[in-house]
Order: C-alpha cells, then sequence, then structure tokens
C-alpha cells in the first residue's frame, strides 16, 4: 500500500488533522446523519487508532488513510466486477455511552471520476467492517459507522453520491478547515482508484 499521490495527501492531512483536533469539526463532519444525534460532541480515539493500526507493523501512510477490506471477492461488502477499493481514511469517535462510531472519508478531486462500483461499495464495506471488526487485528471495534465524502461542487450531479450520508464540497470544507488547501486543479480521471 502506497501513500496517495502528493495532490490528494494534502487534503486528506488536513481533514486528518482538523478532526482530531477540533470538537466543532468533528460534529460539522457527522452533521446531517443518522449518527449524529448520537455521536455529537464525541471524542476522538487517536492513540486507540494509532495502537490497533499500528499492532503487527507501522504502515507507510498515516494510520488513519488506506482501509482495505483484504477480502476481495469473497466478501459482501464488494461490488461484483469491481476492483478491490478502500475507505480512504477512518476516524473513530466515542460517545458519552461508550458506542463507537467509524467515520468513512472518501475524498475526489474536482471532476474526478469514481470506479465501477466505488460509491456503491463505501456503505457495504462501513457495514462490513461493523460486523467483521473482531477478525480484522488492526480494525478497532465499532458499533455504528457513516459514510462522508468530500467532492467538488459539480458532482453533486452525480446519482451516486447518494451512496454516502454526508457531501461535503470543497468549497465547505475551504471555510471550515483552516489548512485545506485552497488551490484546486482537476485531476485526471486515472486516478479513479481509491
Amino acid at each position: 500500500m502506497s501513500r496517495y499521490s502528493s495532490k490528494a495527501q494534502p487534503y486528506l492531512d488536513a481533514i486528518a488533522e482538523s478532526v482530531f483536533t477540533s470538537q466543532e469539526i468533528r460534529d460539522w463532519l457527522i452533521a446531517g446523519t443518522p449518527a449524529e444525534s448520537k455521536y455529537a460532541g464525541s471524542n476522538i480515539l487517536i492513540d486507540e487508532q494509532r495502537a490497533v493500526r499500528w499492532r503487527k507493523n507501522r504502515t507507510e501512510q498515516p494510520f488513519w488513510a488506506n482501509y482495505w477490506c483484504g477480502r476481495d471477492s469473497r466478501c459482501t461488502c464488494r461490488i461484483k466486477g469491481s476492483k478491490g477499493l478502500e475507505s480512504d481514511a477512518i476516524f473513530f469517535l466515542r460517545n458519552g455511552s461508550a458506542r463507537i462510531l467509524a467515520v468513512h472519508v472518501e475524498f475526489k478531486h474536482e471532476n474526478e471520476t469514481f470506479g465501477f462500483g466505488q460509491p456503491e461499495a463505501y456503505p457495504l464495506r462501513a457495514a462490513c467492517f461493523a460486523r467483521t471488526h473482531k477478525d480484522r487485528p488492526t480494525l478497532n471495534a465499532h458499533d455504528d459507522w457513516v459514510t462522508v465524502i468530500f467532492c467538488g461542487n459539480e458532482q453533486r450531479s452525480d446519482q451516486r453520491l447518494s451512496c454516502f450520508q454526508r457531501i461535503i464540497t470543497h468549497d465547505e470544507a475551504i471555510r471550515m478547515i483552516k489548512a485545506y488547501p485552497r488551490e484546486r486543479s482537476a485531476t485526471c480521471s486515472s486516478r479513479s482508484e481509491h
């Protein structure tokens, strides 16, 4: 597993840094989702996530990035005929009732296309991970999940965005996340495999 391209990594890093340091950003990230009422005001599990993810080996990418299913066609989170895909980032939140939420994040540059079955697999993978976390030694235990996508305004017309419970445009992210890169360039559609 390699790091994301130098074009995507700054955005993902800015998202992660904000999620890890700001309650306001964590609440904004899940605003309007089914998880909002149970998880607003929740704590972030930075150290726990790092310890679990790096239990066996330290990954090349950040501990919160690139969560692959690893089961390929044997798993219910795979769309038939699609390539193995991953969640770009997962963040874990614990609420006052000790329940844990996995926030699955996808990032798309402006005009970047989805890979075959990619948006459809996001909720399937999130549900599968919640059911099978005990069998996955580098995945934190969690009770609930939510799917979030960061994308360009022009992508809002793509009906497949309905597979995500929260849609955040780059313009919205710029307003909320201090370190979110202000310059955005359209990327070629070949970068649709994550």
